[in-house]
């Protein structure tokens, strides 16, 4: 299997990452490709586009050949917490402000973005918070799995050497090590999601995308639910709901949707 790690060279959190990973890998420079920078490593390359991350969408066909795409990113938040994150791309609702196409969620794979948790949470510097995400932003119409490995929330953070030494660690370890745990899919709770985050460290269950409390009502679109399992690879029939943290109301009516498709809910 190939696979791809993006980077942005406008992102400082991603040319961070990115000189980690030049450093700890063996990667050499290959033949650019349409205006973006390759390096290679083995079964691993390396990619430096210009523009931004959540726009990258035709990565797929500048690169037919890799099996997924892992990109190295920033995080933002009003809070400026010191954060170590994991998550899938997508947009859970008729918004698309930040890169790709409204109730559109990209193909992911929650083994690999587990391995990239576990690496955060074993190497992440003082002060920083690991968790998973909820899915959020583009990229959304690529054809391969992709997943995001990001440094939060303020440029001080983007440019600390050992979140980016923990970053490139962990997205080498999602390319490169061997996936484990049942896939599935997140409901509830808040959008740094503690609960799937826990799930997923101890390993039974990895969770991909995420539905947060905020994104969900008393009739869930299932349309947008079907596709958050049909775009899990290899398959996925198990949901993991975070039970208190959905409305009565809310939880029920999920329920009974995931009852409709034949989902084994997980209660956390």
């Amino acid at each position: 299997m190939t696979f791809l790690i993006a980077a942005s060279k406008s992102d400082p959190a991603a040319q961070n990452i990115v000189e980690n990973l030049l450093r700890l890998h063996p990667f050499k420079a290959g033949e650019p490709r349409g205006g973006i920078s390759v390096y290679e490593a083995g079964n691993v390359k390396l990619a430096l586009f210009e523009g931004e991350a959540v726009h990258a969408e035709n990565l797929d066909e500048v690169f037919p050949e890799v099996e997924a795409i892992a990109f190295a990113s920033r995080h933002e938040s009003e809070s400026l917490q010191s954060t170590l994150t994991v998550h899938a791309p997508g947009n859970l609702t008729t918004q698309a402000a930040h890169g790709g196409q409204p109730l559109q969620l990209a193909y992911t794979w929650p083994q690999r973005m587990s391995l990239a948790l576990k690496t955060l949470s074993r190497l992440a510097p003082e002060g920083f918070k690991v968790s998973l995400e909820a899915t959020h932003h583009g990229p959304t119409s690529l054809t391969k799995p992709v997943w995001f490995v990001e440094i939060g929330s303020s440029l001080e953070q983007w440019r600390n050497e050992e979140a980016g030494r923990a970053v490139a660690e962990a997205l080498w370890a999602s390319v490169e090590g061997q996936p484990e745990g049942r896939a599935a899919v997140g409901f509830g709770g808040g959008h740094y999601a503690p609960k799937h985050s826990r799930v997923t460290l101890e390993g039974e269950y990895a969770v991909g995308h995420i539905f947060p409390k905020y994104a969900l009502t008393s009739k869930p679109d299932r349309r947008l639910v079907e596709q958050a399992f049909e775009k899990t690879l290899g398959g996925c029939r198990v949901a993991v709901v975070d039970w208190k943290g959905l409305p009565g109301e809310v939880r029920r009516s999920l329920l009974g949707l995931l009852e409709e498709l034949g989902v084994e809910v997980v209660r956390v």
